[in-house]
């Protein structure tokens, strides 16, 4: 193990509870600045699992689980940024935007930028049509920024891109099922945690993705500890696909694939880049 022994409840109970449950007007001064002074063992953990090597080795499922707390954490602090909720029923924002950026800062993250869109660093929120059905996919805008902790990315940044339709179906990339997703307002979400009780959930593996120099790695950790096929899992074309973008743009797959063991390595090639 990495990560100390019980983290991921230190996280759960001491982060992502009084983040959920807070109705103040000071988050950062309240919740997030004792957690951060009391944990420096965790932040530590988290700054070795994000070095480039650790694309090549095996974690323990409790160093898992404590990235897939981390994550919660940060899918909360993202929904200020996002489009307004489809469910009526959802609260407003109790926190402000800026506490995602703040939090971000405290863990020793970073946030990409000056690059073109590529589906590794940004979740598609928005889908603007080009006149070019054929014109590759361009970054139009940002909802929210990204995060790295070293060379493991912890969250995509929400993006509005433009394409033609041979490259995005305009709805259907916007609104299809994102797998890898505990919780968005604008849309649904398919991740492993659904379905269970209120502890049983916290047992959920994060998917680690990391930028090195020369690849990108997608699930490192389903490459390293591969399984059978699941019956009645998807092709591996598509397979590759909801991996990439983490929902359908094209056609629409659905919300009941079993992506969860698929895996996958490409070169770190050049973005593409809007014109000026």
């Amino acid at each position: 193990m990495v990560f100390p022994d019980g983290a991921w409840q230190e996280v759960r109970f001491g982060l992502f509870e009084p983040t959920l449950d807070y109705s103040g007007s000071a988050w950062g001064r309240d919740v997030l600045d004792p957690w951060i002074a009391a944990h420096s063992s965790i932040l530590a953990a988290l700054r070795q699992v994000g070095e480039p090597q650790m694309a090549a080795v095996a974690l323990a499922h409790e160093d898992l689980w404590t990235l897939y707390a981390v994550s919660r954490v940060m899918e909360l602090l993202i929904l200020p940024g996002q489009p307004p909720a489809t469910d009526p029923g959802d609260p407003t924002d109790w926190l402000p935007p800026s506490a995602y950026r703040r939090f971000v800062a405290a863990i020793g993250g970073t946030f990409p930028a000056g690059e073109g869109f590529r589906p590794f660093l940004h979740e598609i929120v928005e889908v603007e049509p080009a006149d070019d059905p054929q014109a590759p996919p361009v970054l139009a805008g940002q909802w929210w920024p990204g995060c790295l902790v070293g060379s493991l990315l912890l969250m995509r940044g929400g993006a509005s891109v433009r394409a033609g339709a041979g490259h995005l179906d305009p709805a259907l990339a916007a609104t299809s099922t994102l797998y890898w997703a505990w919780r968005r307002r604008y849309r649904q979400v398919a991740d492993l945690s659904h379905g269970w009780g209120s502890n049983s959930q916290w047992r959920t593996g994060f998917r680690r993705d990391y930028r090195l120099a020369d690849r990108l790695v997608y699930n490192a950790d389903a490459a390293l500890d591969p399984t059978p096929p699941h019956p009645g899992g998807p092709d591996p074309s598509t397979d590759v696909d909801l991996l990439r973008y983490r929902c359908s743009t094209l056609v629409d797959h659905g919300d009941d694939q079993w992506v969860w063991d698929s895996h996958h390595v490409e070169p770190t090639a050049p973005t593409v880049t809007p014109p000026e």
